[in-house]
Parts: C-alpha cells; sequence; structure tokens
C-alpha cells in the first residue's frame, strides 16, 4: 500500500513563511479588505449583465451578447444557490490572480543570470491586485472580469513557468485561453498572442501544435453552437453592431454615403459628431439600430452596421484613428472623472444605498438565489469601503509608466525578440487597445491589463538592475557594449 507523503514539519513552514513574510502579510490585510466588503453588500452588487447571465445561466443558450463561459461558472456553483458564495469565490479568484504571478515572478529563468525579484518586490508587483479599490468591486460585481482574469493569470503562467514550457503546459494553456475567449471575446487575440510568443521563443512545434488545438477547437466547437441557435458561425452577435457604435462619434455620411447599401442609410446621424453621446449609446439608446425591427443584435443589423462601420472608417481613417486615441488617452489620466455617463460610472463604484432587484428581475434571479433585495448596503462597512475606494487605487499614469517600462524591458531584449516579458507586455496592450479600437473605453477594462504591465515591468527593472550591477564587474566593465541580458539564466538563491 503506497504511503501518504508527510505533512510538512513545523521547522518547514516556518522556513517558508519567513521567505514569503511580505506576501503573507499582504494577503491577509487583502483578506480583511474583501471580508470587509462582503458584510457591507450583502451579498453582491448588481451590474446591467448580471441579469442576462443569471437567466442563461438558468437557461443555458448560446446567447448573442453574453458568451457563454460566466455563465457555466455559475452553473457549476448553482448548487449553492447563493451569489454570496459566487462573490465569495470571486474574491478568491483574486487573491489567486497575486499569488499565481508572484510565485511566477520568483522563478529566476525569467530574469536576466537568473536574478530573481527579492520577496518584498515580488509582493508589491501584486499589491495593485490585492489593495485596488477598484479591483476589490469588481470582485464583488456578478460580473465576468474576474474569472477571465483568473484564466489568462493562470494560462500565462503555464507558459512562462519553464524555460521551455512542456506540450502539456501549452495545451492546459491553450484550454484556459478558449474559455478565457469563451468568457469574454478578447480572450481570442490573446490566444493569439500565446501562440506566437511560442512561436518567437521556439517552444517546438509539438508545443504550439497542442496550444494551438487546444485553444481552437473548443472556441470552434462553441461557434458550432453558436450557429445552430442564431445562424452565424461565431462567439457572439455583437462584433459589427459595437463597431458601429464606435464609428458613430466621428462618422459623416456625406463621406460614403454614396457607397452604402440603402438599407443602411438610416444608420446614418445627421447630429454634428462634437455634439454626439459617447459611443455605446449607439448601442443602448439611440434611435437608429432602433429604426429596424427585432432585437438589437438580430444577424442582420449586424451585418448592416458591420458594412457601415468598415466604410465609415475606410472613408475616415484619420477621424478613426482620433477617435481611439481619445478614448485610449483616458487610460493614463491621473484622475478617475466620470465617464462615459454617470449611470454607468455608479456601476464601478460602491453604492450608498441598498439596490433593488431591476423591475420584473426578482422572479428569475429567486430561482437562483431567493433573495429579497439585490444588494444590502450595512453601515459601518459599506461606508468604510466607499472611503477605502476613493483613496486607494492605481492611477492611470501609473499604469503608463508601468507600461512605459515594460516596454523598455522588451525593446532592451530586442535581440532575444522581447524575451520572456514580451507575453504580459502583448497581454497588457491588447487588454488596453482593443476596447477603445472597437468599442469604446470602460473603466471596468483596464484592470484586467494591471497585473500583466507590473508584472512585465518587474521584470525589465530587475534586468536593468543586474545590467547595472553587472556593468560594475569586471567582466562587465571590459566593454561598453557589455549586456548579460541573452545570458542562459544561472541558478540563484532567491531572497
Amino acid at each position: 500500500m503506497r504511503r501518504l507523503p508527510r505533512p510538512p514539519s513545523r521547522a518547514a513552514l516556518l522556513a517558508f513563511a519567513g521567505r514569503h513574510r511580505v506576501l503573507l502579510v499582504l494577503l491577509a490585510l487583502a483578506v480583511v479588505l474583501r471580508i470587509v466588503t462582503i458584510l457591507g453588500y450583502r451579498w453582491a452588487i448588481w451590474f446591467p449583465d448580471s441579469y442576462p447571465y443569471v437567466d442563461v445561466a438558468l437557461h443555458p443558450r448560446p446567447d448573442p451578447v453574453r458568451t457563454f463561459g460566466y455563465p457555466l461558472l455559475l452553473i457549476v456553483l448553482r448548487p449553492l444557490h447563493s451569489v454570496a458564495a459566487v462573490v465569495t469565490v470571486q474574491h478568491l479568484m483574486g487573491l489567486a490572480v497575486a499569488c499565481v504571478l508572484y510565485a511566477l515572478l520568483r522563478r529566476p529563468h525569467l530574469f536576466a543570470r537568473g536574478r530573481a525579484l527579492p520577496g518584498w518586490a515580488a509582493a508589491l508587483a501584486v499589491a495593485p491586485v490585492l489593495f485596488d479599490g477598484n479591483q476589490v468591486e469588481l470582485e464583488h460585481l456578478l460580473l465576468s472580469d474576474t474569472y477571465f482574469l483568473l484564466l489568462v493569470t493562470v494560462a500565462a503562467a503555464l507558459v512562462l513557468w519553464s524555460p521551455r514550457p512542456s506540450v502539456g503546459q501549452v495545451t492546459a494553456a491553450g484550454l484556459l485561453l478558449s474559455l478565457a475567449a469563451v468568457t469574454r471575446t478578447i480572450g481570442m487575440p490573446l490566444l493569439i498572442i500565446m501562440l506566437v510568443f511560442l512561436v518567437i521563443r521556439r517552444a517546438g512545434w509539438k508545443a504550439v501544435a497542442g496550444g494551438l488545438a487546444a485553444g481552437v477547437i473548443p472556441i470552434a466547437a462553441y461557434c458550432g453552437w453558436y450557429a445552430s441557435e442564431n445562424g452565424q458561425f461565431a462567439l457572439s452577435g455583437t462584433d459589427g453592431v459595437f463597431l458601429y457604435s464606435r464609428t458613430m462619434t466621428f462618422a459623416d455620411c456625406d463621406e460614403f454615403g454614396d457607397k452604402l447599401p440603402v438599407d443602411a442609410y438610416a444608420l446614418c446621424d445627421s447630429t454634428p459628431p462634437e455634439q454626439r453621446p459617447a459611443s455605446h449609446f449607439y448601442v443602448w439608446e439611440e434611435s437608429q439600430i432602433f429604426r429596424y425591427p427585432g432585437g438589437i443584435f438580430a444577424p442582420y443589423k449586424s451585418d448592416l452596421a458591420r458594412t457601415f462601420a468598415k466604410e465609415a472608417i475606410a472613408a475616415q481613417p484619420g477621424d478613426y484613428f482620433q477617435a481611439f486615441l481619445t478614448d485610449f488617452g483616458r487610460t493614463f489620466r491621473w484622475d478617475r472623472p466620470v465617464y462615459p455617463d454617470p449611470k454607468t460610472y455608479s456601476y464601478y463604484v460602491f453604492p450608498e444605498t441598498t439596490q433593488e432587484y431591476w423591475p420584473g428581475k426578482a422572479e428569475t434571479v429567486a430561482s437562483y438565489d431567493d433573495q429579497s433585495t439585490a444588494t444590502r448596503v450595512v453601515e459601518p462597512y459599506a461606508g468604510f469601503m466607499r472611503a477605502y475606494q476613493k483613496a486607494v487605487y492605481l492611477p492611470g499614469t501609473v499604469l503608463g509608466v508601468l507600461l512605459l517600462a515594460s516596454l523598455g524591458g522588451v525593446l532592451a531584449r530586442w535581440r532575444a525578440w522581447g524575451g520572456v516579458a514580451l507575453l504580459p507586455f502583448g497581454y497588457a496592450t491588447a487588454l488596453l487597445v482593443v476596447p477603445p479600437a472597437t468599442v469604446l473605453f470602460d473603466y471596468r477594462y483596464v484592470l484586467p491589463a494591471v497585473p500583466f504591465a507590473a508584472v512585465a515591468a518587474a521584470v525589465a527593472l530587475r534586468d536593468l538592475d543586474t545590467w547595472r550591477r553587472f556593468r560594475k564587474t569586471p567582466e562587465g566593465a571590459g566593454s561598453a557594449t557589455a549586456s548579460p541580458e541573452n545570458e542562459e539564466p544561472r541558478v540563484a538563491v532567491v531572497s
């Protein structure tokens, strides 16, 4: 009979705690912060998308707007009949993201000459995930973002964990990114980035093929299911309408109207661009898309909207780029102004008063969790979290600095095609660029990029410090161009 492994000794546990003491202290504080959140907002905060997610979980189907990944998580947790359990799991996911990235940053092979980050520095790099008030609030929303972030984080860690990832690691990462793509469609470009990274890093054709198959086959299967229900081979039916809304901040039909099909003319807006609302209003509130019969994302509407958007971009590329840059620039503001409108912004801050269910939604929600109110606000816990969120968050300008440091690290390793920092930098860039390029800037879309920008910046700054120290050694002083960046990492003791 095979003997079970012995539990670690007290001395081993104390040694582990000593090595990771900074992280453990930060984790304890972060746990307290989340407990206060749960006590203050019982038992979840509801977003407009929360109700459709619950409905899809109760009646499984490929929805044209909300992909199936998050409802699948709700289905798994449904036997608990508790939204409190859902947000508790999401808070644990946020903590898990920090732990995974911390462990990754302690791997010597990621850094020049094997000089891994010391524990305090790795803990500092993941602190935004643990303590950003907006991140904590996002975890308490019934939304897909925290789940998506965990999937992408674990996928990145699998690929970067070893100097040369195994076929199994890459295949598992591909599966996780396929699930991420079915959770939020931006997972698709992240899958492509991972595969390109593996090719550049010469991971081997078996690993690349395994990641490709594991990523593409589940996505294709879901698209097939979606096509059987909605008539389109796609992850969702939103891309055409969303891209149309993106162009409506600048589109002038006088520039390209003669190239539009006749039935697309109703999508034009004669209001001067400078007087138009934010782009998302053209999906949910402005009249243009509602002039056509059927649902907002009916396939023929999506096709017309996509055609309109392509013609607008082709005729006004400069205006499109300016609209993108304007929205992208909002990412890096020091302050956090109300945008795109007070109603939407209010969902991203802890509410002051108890929230009732939307009219007609209580009965549907009751099938999942029979709570009398959507969100019950309990003081003084709620008041503490409202004040905390206003005071503790990562300013966009700091994120911009992290991104620039990441870019510097990638460029410094140009001989190695950017080195290992290329993957987290690519993830952070894609997560920040794709939304304003295809829909609009939204505060919730920024948060998943922060951990990857922090990881890439940590690698870059550590390598810079290694290069500085290397130049002072007799080995490095002999050459003005000496650099340790392309050497095979040496085994190093992590302090």
